[in-house]
């Protein structure tokens, strides 16, 4: 790592790839070509900079999508049933054979500390600009890039080695400066947090140049990140400070999306609830190949689809499926020749996953249940949807410059994120009311069936008296993993770990069996094998033949999955990622 980061300051690549804002951070020149003693003038200069520092966050492996999942109970490693490709992105994390001599480790590890590397050269540029600049620009830009810093600091106390990582709090400027110790995860906290109080206190609530400022930290996103650090420590009172900021003031203006056509779509980019996201773009630097973590395209609509991709394991698709909708909500229903029907599956599945049973969704240009495009004999039971580009094209291989190259957005953090977090600062202050209002507003916008007791307004409630271990249960089992599947940092897997679930809920799902049924749809003679599940045999439903008469057929009973993860995970050697063997063989401070 350390040659590399040499190489990085040497030729000043850190201060490159993205432009002015103007262009939501996607570069046109590249400032590294330009001399260190001729740049950090002026706050354009520094502005340059903290587009790169952003930039940083483009990087696949800052929130590695298929080996975080993979790692928690959010995903499949790729093509083959019972026994995936062993070429698999995600295979070693499933199975818990992960070591510090893996690539995707060192890769997740640089990723972070490049983020740090350019938002210390912008801090430490603005330093010796103090006082002869605009000083509310100036205070804008160092909130910026202290939010930055802070937050690749989070994520490597999240990610790596138990919370004791090094703190880069400067640029160095020799080999010596690269040798330096872990610290203590209560110091790593400490400082991060700082950072993070410091954009708080400093950044905007709201940007007020429109498009010019979508990707820009705000006061509310690092309330968020606050929020979470002190959650995470369950440190309850202070984390709900926060939260409770985030979703009720309304300087932010943040508020649930209610728009179906705005959920995980290019249409709904930077919608009502976005607090952090990455923007992406499939043509711009086309010079730039998909495996260039420079890239401005990302690799998620290719690892959401292709064979050694990400998909959705069993217990999570039967969760979408069984989600019990709101039965007087208008919207889970649809006239079909006069006739009123049901919905197939929940908004929510539909914004989510690919389900055979999607009757009324559009996917890749037609009806899911019509297109064949879910998850089928060797894929398993469905396709995440929400980093596809379904809602645009036919196929992904449409993007201009191929399947690898795709333009979607990457949503960190939204605002349901928050409800959820505060819902459970609620439940363990026992406070079981005000935590299902929070819950039943996320339910009730995907018109699912609320929780509690009827309240006779209209909505169709469960009638279940929730005690704080119920709910709490619910939420962890259900309402998060559901709402948040496959998101942000690691957020499965840091919520499974500090709610010390992990082992009990991997040899849970170890022992569940499911059963898989062909599925012929409506225009077709040829059955989908192996592409709707099903919790019991009883419960497989009749599936339409072509002649349009309805039949079951033999199902295939499957439940390996988890099962050699179950037995393989110990949670002193997979709780955290090991700091890389490369980090470990080039810093002199480590211990070997």
């Amino acid at each position: 790592m350390k040659t590399k980061i040499l190489k990085y300051i040497f030729f000043f690549l850190c201060v490159g790839t993205m432009t002015s804002c103007e262009d939501q951070f996607l570069t046109k020149v590249n400032p590294n070509e330009i001399a260190s003693d001729n740049f950090w003038q002026n706050l354009t200069d520094t502005q340059t900079g903290l587009n790169a520092a952003y930039a940083s966050l483009r990087n696949y492996f800052v929130y590695s999508f298929v080996e975080s999942s993979c790692k928690a109970d959010m995903g499949w490693p790729g093509y083959g049933r019972p026994a995936p490709t062993s070429t698999s992105t995600g295979i070693n994390y499933y199975y818990f054979r992960f070591t510090n001599s893996e690539s995707t480790i060192q890769s997740k590890w640089e990723a972070d500390y490049i983020g740090i590397f350019r938002a210390n050269q912008v801090i430490e540029a603005l330093n010796r600009l103090k006082g002869t600049v605009d000083q509310a620009g100036w205070t804008t830009q160092m909130a910026q890039a202290r939010f930055l810093r802070g937050l690749f600091h989070f994520y490597l106390h999240n990610d790596f080695n138990h919370g004791d990582i090094i703190i880069r709090d400067k640029v160095p400027q020799s080999l010596e400066d690269f040798n330096k110790g872990v610290s203590p995860s209560a110091e790593v906290i400490a400082f991060f947090r700082n950072d993070l109080i410091y954009a708080y206190n400093n950044l905007p609530s709201k940007y007020t140049d429109g498009a010019a400022s979508q990707g820009k930290a705000s006061k509310g996103t690092a309330a968020t990140i606050l929020g979470t650090s002190y959650l995470y420590e369950n440190q309850i009172d202070s984390a709900k400070v926060f939260f409770d900021d985030v979703i009720n003031n309304p300087a932010y203006g943040y508020t649930l999306e209610t728009d179906m056509t705005k959920m995980f779509t290019t249409k709904g980019e930077f919608n009502s609830e976005s607090i952090l996201e990455i923007p992406y773009s499939s043509t711009l630097r086309s010079e730039i190949t998909a495996w260039n973590e420079n890239s401005m395209s990302n690799r998620l609509a290719f690892y959401s689809t292709n064979i050694v991709g990400c998909y959705v394991p069993s217990w999570l698709a039967s969760a979408y499926k069984y989600e019990k909708m709101d039965t007087l909500d208008a919207r889970n229903y649809s006239v079909v020749n006069s006739v009123k029907k049901l919905r197939g599956v929940s908004l929510r599945a539909s914004a989510m996953v690919s389900l055979p049973e999607d009757d009324q969704s559009v996917y890749y240009g037609g009806l899911t249940v019509l297109t064949g495009k879910f998850g089928a004999t060797g894929y398993g039971p469905s396709f995440y949807k929400k980093y596809t580009n379904h809602d645009i094209l036919t196929s992904e291989t449409l993007l201009p410059r191929g399947t690898l190259y795709s333009g979607k957005n990457f949503i960190a953090n939204r605002l349901s994120e928050v409800y959820l977090n505060d819902a459970e600062c609620m439940i363990k202050n026992g406070n079981v009311d005000s935590a299902l209002i929070l819950i039943n507003a996320i339910r009730k916008r995907w018109a699912l069936k609320l929780l509690g007791p009827d309240k006779n307004d209209g909505h169709a409630y469960d009638n279940v008296n929730y005690t704080t271990e119920s709910l709490m249960n619910r939420l962890m089992y259900l309402e998060k993993p559901l709402e948040l599947s496959a998101e942000g940092n690691s957020l499965r897997w840091n919520d499974l770990r500090r709610w010390g679930i992990i082992k009990s809920n991997l040899t849970k799902l170890a022992a569940t069996k499911y059963y898989f049924n062909g599925y012929e749809f409506l225009n077709s003679a040829s059955v989908i094998t192996r592409s709707t599940i099903s919790i019991s045999p009883d419960s497989i439903p009749l599936v339409y033949m072509a002649s349009g008469v309805q039949k079951k057929l033999l199902p295939i009973v499957e439940n390996y999955e988890y099962t050699i993860s179950a037995s393989s995970y110990v949670p002193e050697s997979h709780d955290y990622l090991p700091i890389p063997m490369s980090e470990i063989t080039s810093n002199s401070a480590l211990k070997r």
